[in-house]
């Protein structure tokens, strides 16, 4: 299970950290939801303004900021889930971060990996930012092996989502 920090706009940011860091980049969005998640192969923050109307996200693998993402939202949703690729482990496997958009009674994310799976806490309404191994950087694309679980576990559905990289 993945460590994860949701932080609102009344809430402090600390200086120098990851949120600081992706606030300033995107030039001080700090009003709204922030979700700062830490898992296997990489870390996200993302924000979303209190109008619902766009998502930022930060990339970073061990610490170390390597992707960013930005998406206008439609009536609240993404129109897509804002593929990055341009993060990597120290062996040089590319690693896909990308924005899920689970169903409303969907109390966890769980991504297959290689050897493993990765469970994320859903917050809300919010999308959540994910990874794969499954990534392909001369095709721009990754797979993402997904199931979508109730607060007791139970799995509420399974579906491969298939993302390439906007542009």
């Amino acid at each position: 299970m993945q460590t994860l920090v949701v932080l609102h706009e009344t809430d402090a940011i600390v200086p120098g950290s990851r949120a600081s860091a992706c606030i300033v980049f995107f030039g001080g969005v700090a009003d709204g939801l922030l979700i700062e998640r830490i898992g296997v192969r990489g870390s996200s923050v993302t924000l979303i303004d209190p109008r619902r109307r766009t998502a930022y996200a930060c990339d970073a693998r061990d610490g170390t900021s390597c992707g960013r993402a930005f998406a206008r939202l439609r009536e609240g949703r993404l129109p897509d889930p804002r593929l990055t690729l341009s993060c990597s482990t120290e062996d040089g496997d590319v690693i896909g971060f990308a924005w899920i958009e689970p169903a409303a009674s969907a109390r966890y994310v769980v991504v297959e990996q290689s050897g493993y799976a990765e469970a994320y806490a859903v917050t809300g309404d919010s999308p959540v930012r994910v990874t794969t191994d499954a990534s392909d950087l001369e095709t721009s694309r990754a797979s993402f092996a997904i199931s979508e679980h109730a607060r007791d576990g139970r799995r509420l559905r399974a579906y491969e989502v298939e993302a390439q990289v906007a542009g």
